[in-house]
């Protein structure tokens, strides 16, 4: 457990460091592009993001999976790499290629201007990011720093470039080029573990499960990536900016659930293939532990705060972002257990064909009600379209986890931490007397729900995630 929980702890640290973006540079950013500038660029970045997807497939969690499997045969793994990359370079070709005539053929999409040839770079150069090699490595130290570094240099770039309305390209610029620089990180730090030739590659022995997983992996981005262009669509870019600021806190909150994934899936992945089926359900309690713990502070903080937290964040205008942000932060539990189950288990078990019906069975309930909400309550409808989609997806998980591994949903464990949170909601009712002033509520309450995480982390979950971080961060210990 020692490895898994130091390797924890760096991803938590790392998704930790990302709050510090948005923290410093959403704020300034709404107030410099305003509500249309924000649903400009993240509906143009949403539309990379699913070529993105598509040209993936499922390769961030076959890869992970098969590069794990091989970290410790030199020569398995640079084989495994050469047909995994080169099977990406293929679906990547064809996806810039064929977007590239949309936008030719589309004057709308070419309204954007310099936006999509920048989006572009930014699919390409995903391709040299090879993030999936170094989480089979579990070098998630490496992926730490990096990262780290990477978005320190993005947000003094972005205050040092980005002054007025118009300057929307150069801040889309500068967040691809985040992109970019892992790109050219990884790419030059992987001479260190492996020799490969394209010559070699054999990308059929992995298609069946780039193209299944990939199936669900586009499928599951519907709800998030083409609900902004369909609300855009249905309604106008103001809309699409309110959607668009209610889903920032989500995004990198979600990141740091996605932490848990990250780490487990190449440690599972090993463990399923030995069989040591005791192990997988211990690192599964531990990850719903996890995900309880992380998770219920976060709603309840958002919950009570989200008034203040968009008119830090965001400034006059995106009141209509409040609403949709509280119903999107309820799913968090929802998406948590998804990812643990679908990439922890699911994926390592190799149910590909699961996996493909629930995302299926989600994008219908997406699909049934976006036509029958979106139009009446716009970005309202849209995040409870959301929420109802992943609830789909999840509930069809769980019964196949259930029958393939006697692995269940934690109710009673879930049914207990409604309970301990309720503390986090007295607390931040006190804090709502105490003072009007948002800034001051913030401030206040973040310390104190640490405070109380901390103890129930101590006295009823026990991980142990906390005193690894600590260790880390001061050089205490050596040893989680």
């Amino acid at each position: 457990m020692a490895s898994v929980k130091r390797n924890l702890a760096y991803s938590t640290l790392l998704t930790m460091s990302t709050y510090l973006v948005p923290l410093i540079v959403f704020p300034y950013i709404s107030r410099v592009l305003g509500v249309g500038g924000i649903g400009i660029v993240d509906t143009v970045d949403n539309m990379i993001d699913y070529c993105i997807l598509f040209s993936m497939m499922g390769l961030t969690s076959v890869g992970v999976r098969e590069i794990a499997k091989n970290k410790d045969n030199p020569e398995a793994l640079s084989q495994t790499f050469t047909d995994l990359f080169a099977l990406n370079l293929c679906s990547t070709l064809l996806i810039a290629v064929v977007f590239g005539l949309i936008v030719a053929l589309s004057p709308t999409l070419q309204d954007y201007g310099l936006l999509i040839p920048i989006g572009i770079l930014k699919l390409v150069a995903n391709l040299f990011w090879i993030e999936w090699f170094y989480n089979g490595l579990e070098e998630f130290r490496y992926i730490t720093l990096r990262s780290i570094i990477l978005r320190t240099i993005f947000v003094l770039a972005v205050f040092l470039l980005v002054h007025r309305e118009t300057d929307v390209t150069v801040y889309y610029a500068l967040f691809a080029g985040i992109t970019v620089g892992n790109a050219v990180c990884n790419w030059y730090h992987k001479r260190t573990y492996l020799h490969w030739d394209l010559r070699r590659a054999h990308i059929k022995r992995y298609f069946k499960p780039f193209f299944m997983l990939g199936i669900f992996a586009m499928l599951s981005a519907v709800y998030f990536k083409l609900s902004l262009p369909v609300l855009s669509f249905i309604t106008d870019n103001k809309e699409a900016g309110n959607y668009a600021t209610a889903t920032r806190v989500y995004q990198v909150v979600i990141a740091l659930i996605s932490t848990l994934t990250a780490v487990m899936i190449p440690r599972m992945s090993v463990l399923i293939k030995e069989n040591q089926f005791d192990k997988v359900r211990q690192y599964t309690d531990v990850a719903f532990k996890l995900l309880f713990l992380f998770s219920f502070p976060i709603i309840c903080f958002v919950e009570l705060f989200a008034p203040d937290i968009i008119r830090l964040f965001a400034g006059a205008g995106f009141e209509g972002a409040i609403l949709p942000m509280r119903i999107i932060m309820l799913q968090l539990i929802v998406i948590g257990a998804e990812k643990i189950i679908v990439l922890q288990l699911l994926v390592p078990l190799r149910k590909d064909n699961t996996i493909v019906k629930a995302g299926l069975a989600g994008v219908v309930v997406w699909t049934l009600l976006t036509m029958l909400l979106v139009p009446r309550f716009s970005s309202i409808g849209t995040a409870m379209v959301w929420v109802a989609a992943e609830t789909t997806v999840l509930t069809i998980a769980t019964i196949e986890t259930s029958r393939s591994l006697d692995i269940r949903f934690p109710f009673r464990q879930l049914f207990l931490s409604v309970g301990f949170a309720l503390p986090y909601l007295l607390i931040g009712w006190l804090v709502l007397m105490i003072t009007h002033q948002p800034v001051i509520r913030i401030l206040l309450c973040i310390p104190l729900f640490t405070a109380y995480a901390s103890v129930l982390e101590a006295k009823v979950y026990q991980t142990g995630i906390i005193k690894t971080i600590s260790n880390i961060i001061f050089k205490t210990s050596d040893h989680a």
